[in-house]
Order: C-alpha cells, then structure tokens, then sequence
C-alpha cells in the first residue's frame, strides 16, 4: 500500500504534517523511503517536493494564529509578548531549527503570532524541513538493506536451530503446564 501511494501520497502525507495535526507520518515516509527504491537524485527531487508541500501547508496554523491573535484574552498577551522576546533572542532562525522536532509543527503558531514576514517565515521552514526530508527517505532506504541483510545472515545461520528452539519452547511449556495441573489437582484433594 505505501509503495503504491507514490509521490502523490507522500504530499498528502507532507500536508497533514504541515498543517500541525496530530499524524504519524514519519512512520509513514520512512516505510516510503524503505519500499520506494528511490535513487539518490530521486530522494532529493522527492525531498524537494515533500518540503515546498510541508511549507505551503504549514501556512495554514500561521494564519490561524495570525487571525486569532486579536481574540486572545489580555491574560494571554503576556505569553505572546514573551514568544516575540524569544524570537528576538535567539531570531527567526528557530524556525529552521525546530522543523525537525516535535516543536517544529507549533512552532507556526508562534511565528504567527509574532507577525513574522511571510517570505521570511516560508524560507525558513523549507531551510528547515527539507534536510529532515532527505533523512527519513535515507533512513527508510538505508533501514531496509540493513534489516534484509541481518535476515539474511541470521536465516542461513540458524537454519538448524529454528526447529530446535521450536521444540525447547514447546517442551517447555509442556512442562510447565503439568507442574501446574498437578498442583491443582494436589490443591483440589486437600
């Protein structure tokens, strides 16, 4: 199913997360980048697109908390003027650096409410996510050879003991098994 969603699908993937909605879709895009057998020139063609869809749709929570910044209760504008504090310490480069946490999602509703520049604050959310693109199509890619390699390895050396351990846990449970049975009926005679 994550192979046949392609390019397409990833986008969609990309605009659910953009958009800050509670989504897995990490787990998603690396399973993309695993069965996808994307070539280097391709991850980043793919990565380019999946970042300018995360940038457009990360507008949507910017707008919102654009909108609302006027509905905020005066109890609020306390913690807003403290973001604007924070985005003037450490600048509008947190943008950038928090695309590829958690944060990075939420981080639009601040960059919102400050008023930052729309150019400004699109730059830096494809300066942002775009290297995460890249990485978890790479992990995706790099996760699946290295996973097909250890079975392999791990199949051909335990061939043998696939039937052995079997046997051992069954053996096991057998026995453990009677030693209950007999306490229970031991228990039921008392």
């Amino acid at each position: 199913m994550i192979q046949g969603m392609g390019i397409i699908g990833v986008c969609i993937v990309m605009l659910i997360e953009g958009s800050s909605l509670p989504f897995p879709g990490v787990f998603i895009l690396v399973s993309y980048g695993a069965v996808s057998h994307l070539n280097c020139n391709q991850i980043l063609f793919t990565a380019v697109l999946m970042a300018i869809t995360y940038t457009i749709s990360s507008f949507i929570p910017y707008y919102i908390s654009s909108a609302l910044q006027k509905k905020i209760p005066k109890k609020f504008q306390k913690g807003i003027e403290k973001a604007q504090c924070l985005f003037q310490r450490f600048g509008v480069w947190t943008i950038a650096f928090t695309r590829p946490f958690s944060i990075g999602n939420y981080i639009s509703y601040v960059a919102g409410l400050c008023k930052i520049p729309r150019w400004k604050y699109s730059i830096l959310t494809f300066i942002g996510i775009y290297p995460w693109s890249i990485a978890v199509l790479f992990l995706g890619k790099s996760y699946l050879t290295f996973v097909y390699e250890i079975n392999k390895q791990f199949s051909y050396s335990t061939s043998v003991l696939y039937p052995v351990g079997i046997m051992l846990i069954v053996l096991l449970f057998l026995l453990v098994s009677m030693k209950c049975w007999y306490r229970y009926r031991a228990n039921m005679k008392e």
